[in-house]
């Protein structure tokens, strides 16, 4: 279980998710403040789910993007599904969140088996 995984996740929710899924798999720490997501250094996580809840969220994602291996972006708000999709970013997958939950697992264990991190 030597992998590293960061969610940063200001409303929760979905990192209660991930934790109930995965962290058997991943060694899972969880950032909800933002503020002391300024603070911390990002380079020893492997992967990293980012879910985007506001403009905030969206700009903290720009600052640790390249930092992270591997990024998996959620969004229920369709106009940063819309700029994520307009930044070209490589090998990213982007998550709607009004999706069901068995759709956004089976999405991610995809994604997760094609990078080899489960």
């Amino acid at each position: 279980m030597n992998n590293k995984t960061l969610i940063y996740d200001s409303s929760r929710g979905f990192s209660r998710m991930i934790k109930r899924y995965y962290s058997c798999n991943m060694n899972i720490d969880v950032c909800s403040n933002r503020k002391n997501f300024l603070y911390n250094k990002y380079t020893d996580y492997k992967l990293c789910f980012f879910i985007i809840n506001d403009l905030d969220d969206f700009l903290n994602l720009k600052k640790i993007y390249f930092e992270i291996e591997h990024v998996i972006i959620a969004t229920s708000r369709k106009i940063f599904e819309e700029k994520l999709i307009n930044m070209n970013l490589e090998d990213v997958l982007v998550l709607d969140l009004q999706e069901n939950k068995r759709d956004l697992i089976k999405s991610i264990n995809f994604k997760l088996q094609e990078n080899n991190l489960i």
